[in-house]
């Protein structure tokens, strides 16, 4: 039977092995980059935890890096401690994490609390930071649809999908639905349908276009002339 490849290499497991379980002071606590901003924003869930942690306390242990004093998993929870005028949490601290092995254990002890989304992950992605190989093929695709108009414009245009919090791998999807109906995988119409969901309409606004069986020359004049879908059609039960 073939042997599943390890998450961990052996150097952080033994390093994950003698962390430290220690009281720490939450000024002396960084942000780390690679953490989304929203993921600590006050909304319900947040609210909620505030609300708990007032009551009793952190009761789960957060995880840093000892050497830069970066958070690793727990930024709700010590926002949350803050809020609430506590000084101190308790958590374990990893000694001698290279940065590869602190967004390694960043995407392992997130994913697994609060299931990251995909705008999120894009956030990390741009950040240097990993994300799962399907998500990562899903930007770099992304990113050369957008340069064979013009080198830089993937990059810009992950920017955009960034800031409108949506998932790559939605306009990835929007792309490949397209080119399936005007019968056509070139670059060149990829970039169309691409540049058209960035400047125009939409990724979901593709692939409700889709569902609801518009037709290809509808589809095409559009995207062709940078302009929203105009005209009816009959949707015909299968």
């Amino acid at each position: 039977m073939k042997k599943n490849k390890p998450i961990f290499s052996a150097k952080l497991v033994e390093k994950i092995n003698n962390r430290e379980l220690v009281r720490v002071r939450i000024s002396r606590l960084k942000t780390d980059p690679n953490n989304p901003p929203e993921r600590v924003a006050t909304n319900r869930d947040f609210l909620t935890l505030r609300k708990g942690v007032s009551e009793l306390g952190v009761l789960d242990t957060i995880h840093f890096c000892g050497d830069t004093m970066l958070k690793i998993n727990g930024h709700r929870r010590v926002e949350a401690a803050r809020q609430n005028g506590i000084t101190h949490v308790i958590g374990y601290r990893y000694d001698d994490l290279t940065e590869e092995e602190r967004s390694i254990l960043f995407r392992h002890l997130n994913e697994t609390s609060l299931a990251l989304t995909g705008s999120q992950k894009l956030h990390i992605f741009l950040n240097g930071g990993l994300v799962d190989t399907d998500f990562e093929k899903a930007c770099h695709d992304l990113i050369r649809i957008g340069d064979s108009i013009k080198s830089g414009t993937g990059m810009k245009y992950l920017e955009t999908i960034r800031n409108r919090r949506k998932s790559p791998r939605t306009f990835m999807i929007g792309v490949q639905e397209y080119c399936k109906v005007v019968d056509n995988n070139s670059m060149k119409t990829k970039s169309k349908v691409l540049d058209w969901m960035i400047n125009v309409g939409t990724a979901h606004r593709i692939k409700a276009l889709v569902g609801l069986k518009c037709p290809a020359r509808l589809l095409k004049k559009a995207v062709d002339g940078k302009k929203p879908v105009m005209g009816t059609w009959e949707i015909t039960a299968v």
